[in-house]
């Protein structure tokens, strides 16, 4: 039987110190080294949580308004109280959206509870011009019209400074976008969101991921020592040489050039880093999967629909890496950020969020008739089976712990 250890008179004074003179001498210790003292006994255990910032990210292409029903979707008006179930459910501390115009963002925080508690960036009163990488054309007049909006909880944060990077794809009516807004709570955090174009080959992915080193390379230096989060569409797994350009590994290896400060961390990697313990985890091959081996583009069907076209598609990718939609982690400030959890939210239907005893039908198609499930009412309703899905994207959902300083 293992004796207790007796405290020395050096560890007695220690904790003796007045609380704010203790949090103090705690200040220049990192996460491993908090989550360390938090074992020592419950006063210290108590300090030391209270420098830790639990945090929950989410992002989702929440999919154009207009068009759906061409691509076996459903409108607008119909996806939108799915949208806010889902999130209301998940209730993430921020939110990354992708094809999101001003209109939908208006409808969805007009309309539905769960955006009532966010503020957001862009907005028209910010009066932004986004700057321009590459050639000096303004793009008014593109073809996505999208905010890539970040949304953050009004009691949480509050908005410091905010801006947008452009650059042009290689399609002339493209523009890929790169949003990023500087956050003040309990700690300053630059969160950034993207959304690239797709159907590319690996030259222009390539050409992509340099541009986004480029914009995380230009707020570090404005920025420094800010912890740094990337999330978005990124319509590309992780099994091609851009993901390694991004994470930076091949640029080192082969002495490419690349500042090792640019570099991203997956949530994935970290969190492989931060719990190596897999025994409990959905795995595929040893390789994490998030609970969904598939592409997150679910094209408005269920997860096995997105298995299988992985499973048919001529790529190395396995588990996560299968994934488009991605959340990174800047490499700089890996020792302030750790990742406890990361998910693929592949309950995102009408039917995943509709409440007891209510109505299955979610397009309305029953209101518009006498008799519920009629003859009239089968050929109206497209809810099918499996409900409405309010995107034809899957979200991400992951957990972070943020250090911060008292």
């Amino acid at each position: 039987m293992t004796k207790r250890v007796k405290t020395t008179d050096e560890v007695a004074t220690l904790l003796n110190l007045p609380e704010k003179l203790l949090a103090k001498c705690l200040e220049p210790l990192d996460m491993i080294g908090l989550l360390r003292v938090s074992l020592c006994c419950r006063r210290l255990q108590g300090i030391a949580n209270g420098r830790i910032l639990p945090l929950r990210v989410m992002t989702w292409n929440i999919r154009w308004k207009g068009g759906e029903r061409k691509q076996g979707g459903w409108d607008w008006e119909d996806r939108l109280p799915v949208l806010g179930g889902v999130i209301e459910r998940e209730d993430p501390d921020i939110l990354l959206l992708q094809e999101d115009t001003a209109e939908m963002t208006a409808e969805m925080t007009a309309g539905t509870r769960s955006f009532q508690k966010y503020h957001s960036f862009p907005r028209d009163v910010n009066g932004m011009i986004p700057e321009i990488f590459g050639e000096t054309e303004f793009f008014h007049h593109r073809f996505n019209h999208e905010l890539c909006g970040i949304l953050w909880r009004k009691n949480l944060f509050e908005y410091i400074d905010g801006g947008q990077f452009e650059w042009k794809g290689s399609r002339n009516e493209w523009v890929n976008v790169f949003t990023w807004v500087l956050l003040k709570g309990k700690t300053r955090l630059l969160v950034c969101n993207t959304h690239l174009e797709c159907g590319l080959g690996q030259i222009e992915k390539q050409n992509n991921s340099k541009m986004l080193r480029q914009a995380i390379g230009r707020l570090q230096k404005r920025f420094e020592g800010v912890p740094v989060l990337l999330g978005g569409d990124f319509n590309t797994d992780k099994s091609g040489f851009d993901y390694k350009v991004l994470t930076g590994r091949e640029l080192h290896t082969f002495q490419l050039g690349g500042n090792k400060q640019h570099d991203l961390v997956d949530v994935f990697t970290a969190l492989g880093e931060d719990k190596p313990d897999t025994r409990f985890e959905p795995l595929f091959d040893n390789i994490r999967t998030g609970g969904h081996n598939g592409t997150t583009y679910n094209s408005w069907k269920e997860r096995e629909h997105a298995v299988n076209v992985s499973n048919h598609k001529n790529s190395k990718a396995k588990g996560h890496e299968r994934h488009i939609d991605h959340i990174y982690i800047g490499n700089i400030c890996r020792d302030t950020v750790r990742v406890s959890d990361v998910r693929v939210i592949t309950n995102s239907s009408s039917e995943d969020i509709r409440k007891k005893r209510s109505s299955p039908c979610f397009c309305g198609a029953l209101k518009k008739c006498k008799k519920a499930w009629s003859a009239k009412a089968k050929e109206l309703c497209t809810c099918r089976h499996f409900g409405i899905f309010g995107s034809d994207h899957f979200p991400i959902v992951v957990n972070l712990s943020l250090v911060f300083k008292s």
